[in-house]
């Protein structure tokens, strides 16, 4: 009875078809032929699309729609793409399958800098979802990759957080934000806080591209990319409509008590969605006789606001404002080990603000053409004070960041596909401090961590390429980096530094059959000094660094094997893959005005003085056993070695993976999942000296989770318990320890006016 209304509703929206320039249409599920609604309809190299009504129909306009190939997506089924001219335009019916998993089916933009399924790309990619993040319910941006496929969270304080990938993190992966570059010239060496920076409810998609990302990304891509891709607000034929949503949660132990909200203005050509959070994170209860962590607790609030217009047909205007502020976010290995009365982030500012202009519709060359402008703000002051000592020390650094990129995606022929462009980045550093006599009441202005009115600059020009044949798919592509560093240090001297790189990538897919295809890469990676390497004085996690003046660019050659199967019930990726890093920048031990000490503690500097390899396996799967049970598992090994000084590499996280069993019938879910690590006593010197690591390596651990859901209506609630058996237990190199039992509660109510 359902498919001959609709279709009877079809044939009279049509009619209007040849007078209106319109593509109608129908999605339905392939198991049971119920219309499928807020599935996401693209119309393919253009800026046009649509979402699907509460009936599964989709309306929007476009020229020559029997020639135009569309995508269509949804969560809970499989990404297609179609051809229109299959189907008659009085009757478009296109069918999805339900998949209780997305592994190789996600609709990704990181891999080729534009909407690909992942599936289609030669790339290791790891996907957390919007499904994902709202059925986890993560607490923060950090937490919400752990236990995604290739990535190590490492906490060394509880608003921090750093994503290893590849065995790298910090100034090593490069963080993107839609696309812009979150990475800027104060990114320290190792693990460090800004990742967290980024409003977690904010986001619709993080993209983790393992392994790649220099040609398109540019600098600091040794390990891999991620891309946090966030909430658009969508467009909507017919009557205009405000949509929004509240959200809140609480963790046990007052974890965590937050609050958010969204609201969006829906139209045919115009949309904007803002949202705003609040968060009050307590004090984090660790398992076992650990217990209570003080301090570590801190609370945030975050804005943001994006709209989108469409001009014309061609023309797609999108602008976005969003800022996190975190406060008195502290240390609490500092001040538990390291003998520190207070050490906080007080507070930690991250804004961004950018426009950007999409054409599409014209010629092969030009079938598509980007332009953003972004401009970029981290602020950061950090208060700290020794224990027993009077002076408080006030550390303020400001990073204002100005962007440009331009890309062009091009379709020489129906084989051969092609993203060029260019981009530039300018950063400015403020950077001061001042110290405080709490006895006396007296302040003394002191030179910052960088010398103030410090400039860096960053221009690069690329060009990517895939051309397929038959059931080979190439890929070639190449960049070229220019940074220059211009260095104002009235103690040390000024440096004016010009490091350039050119790298470049090679792929080959075979597919073996529609659901499989084996692939094989070679791609080199740079990451260039930055301000932070070349100036930086001040403390980090086991000293006190002194300016290093000459250094180069740090180089990764990486070459990779991999398998990927996409079918109804089963999906699978394996990729091994050897690293070569030259050229690396590290921190070696030194002297400051002949003395190994300042202040009682180590001078370091950084030196080109590495040469390491990593190797390693990522895998995962996932099977649909019926309709209502699905499994899915990953696993990561990795081996690194410093081969200069024949020891284990600095930070590599131990052998990891996660196992998942879900049950899920209409509008229930529950699902329970085994997180582990293995010990890892295979430590460099640096892991020897570093306090976050026990003495003789890190104990592997294993800990059980489990959570449900339900939906109601407009209504939906998640709840679970992590840690079930309290097991006391911490993530290698964090210097705080992971979860004990907790029970959280998420809340979701979604409304229409």
């Amino acid at each position: 009875m359902v498919k001959p209304i609709f279709s009877i509703v079809l044939v009279a929206i049509s009619a209007l078809h040849v007078y209106s320039q319109q593509i109608t249409g129908i999605i339905l599920n392939a198991k049971n032929n119920q219309p499928v609604p807020n599935a996401s309809i693209s119309i393919l190299n253009t800026s046009n699309g649509t979402s699907t009504s509460k009936d599964g129909i989709f309306i929007f306009s476009q020229k020559h729609a029997n020639t135009t190939r569309i995508r269509v997506s949804c969560i809970g089924f499989e990404s297609k793409e179609v051809n229109l001219k299959d189907y008659r335009p009085s009757h478009i019916e296109i069918k999805l399958h339900p998949v209780s998993f997305q592994l190789n089916n996600e609709i990704v933009v990181t891999a080729s800098r534009n909407e690909l399924i992942s599936f289609k790309t030669p790339d290791a990619i790891s996907v957390l979802s919007k499904q994902d993040i709202q059925t986890n319910a993560p607490r923060s941006m950090a937490e919400a990759l752990i236990g995604v496929t290739g990535v190590w969270m490492q906490k060394t304080n509880h608003g921090g957080g750093s994503p290893f990938i590849r065995g790298l993190t910090g100034n090593q992966t490069l963080i993107l934000i839609d696309g812009i570059r979150l990475n800027n010239s104060a990114f320290r060496y190792g693990p460090n806080q800004y990742f967290n920076t980024i409003g977690l409810f904010t986001v619709r998609q993080v993209e983790v591209i393992r392994g790649k990302g220099s040609v398109l990304y540019g600098s600091d891509a040794l390990g891999g990319v991620i891309n946090v891709i966030t909430k658009s607000p969508e467009f909507k034929t017919g009557k205009p409509q405000l949509a929004g949503l509240t959200d809140g949660k609480l963790m046990s132990h007052g974890m965590e008590q937050s609050v958010a909200g969204q609201l969006a203005y829906q139209a045919a050509n115009f949309s904007i969605l803002g949202t705003a959070s609040f968060k009050n994170f307590g004090d984090l209860y660790a398992g076992g006789d650990l217990g209570k962590e003080a301090p570590s607790g801190y609370n945030e609030n975050g804005l943001s606001l994006k709209a989108k217009y469409k001009i014309s047909n061609n023309w797609l205007i999108t602008s976005a404002f969003q800022q996190l502020r975190q406060n008195d976010v502290p240390r609490f290995d500092q001040v538990t080990q390291r003998g520190y009365q207070r050490y906080s982030f007080d507070p930690q500012i991250h804004r961004l603000m950018y426009a950007r202009a999409i054409n599409s519709g014209g010629n092969k060359f030009f079938r598509s053409i980007k332009l953003t402008v972004s401009n970029q703000l981290s602020d950061e002051t950090r208060i700290i004070q020794k224990d027993g000592d009077p002076v408080l020390k006030k550390e303020h650094d400001v990073v204002k960041s100005f962007g440009m990129a331009a890309d062009i995606y091009s379709t020489f022929t129906k084989r051969w596909a092609a993203i060029t462009g260019i981009e530039y980045y300018r950063d400015k550093i403020n950077s001061s401090k001042i110290e405080i006599n709490t006895v006396t009441n007296t302040t003394e202005k002191k030179r910052g961590l960088y010398p103030d009115g410090s400039i860096s600059s960053n221009l690069a020009v690329f060009s990517k390429h895939t051309y397929e044949l038959g059931k080979i798919s190439i890929g070639f592509g190449g960049r070229f980096n220019l940074v220059v560093l211009n260095i104002f240090d009235e103690q040390f001297g000024n440096v004016e530094l010009k490091p350039s790189s050119l790298v470049g990538n090679f792929s080959l897919q075979y597919y073996l059959n529609n659901t499989s295809q084996v692939i094989l890469s070679a791609n080199s990676a740079f990451r260039a000094p930055n301000i932070n390497d070349i100036s930086s004085f001040g403390l980090f996690d086991y000293g006190i660094e002194i300016p290093s003046d000459k250094l180069s660019p740090e180089k990764a050659y990486t070459f990779e094997a991999g398998f990927k199967k996409r079918a109804e019930s089963f999906s699978f990726s394996l990729f091994a893959f050897n690293t070569m890093l030259k050229n690396q920048i590290v921190r070696v031990k030194s002297r400051f005005n002949g003395s190994k000490y300042i202040d009682g503690e180590r001078v370091y500097k950084k030196a080109n003085t590495a040469k390491s390899n990593i190797m390693g396996v990522e895998t995962e799967s996932g099977i649909q056993f019926n309709k209502h049970i699905s499994i899915t598992n990953n696993l990561t090994w990795l081996y690194g070695k410093d081969l200069t000084k024949n020891t284990p590499m600095r930070r590599i996280p131990p052998l990891n993976g996660k196992l998942a069993l879900r049950y899920s019938k209409s509008s229930f879910f529950c699902e329970t999942d085994f997180l582990f690590a293995t010990k890892q006593d295979r430590l460099s010197s640096g892991d020897i000296d570093d306090h976050r690591i026990p003495d003789g390596g890190t104990p592997g651990w294993s800990i059980l989770n489990t959570k449900l859901g339900y939906v109601w209506r407009n209504f939906s609630v998640n709840s679970g318990i992590q840690n079930i058996f309290n097991k006391a237990y911490r993530a290698h190199g964090s210097g705080v320890d992971g979860y004990g039992r907790y029970v959280w509660m998420s809340f979701l109510y979604r409304f229409k006016i």
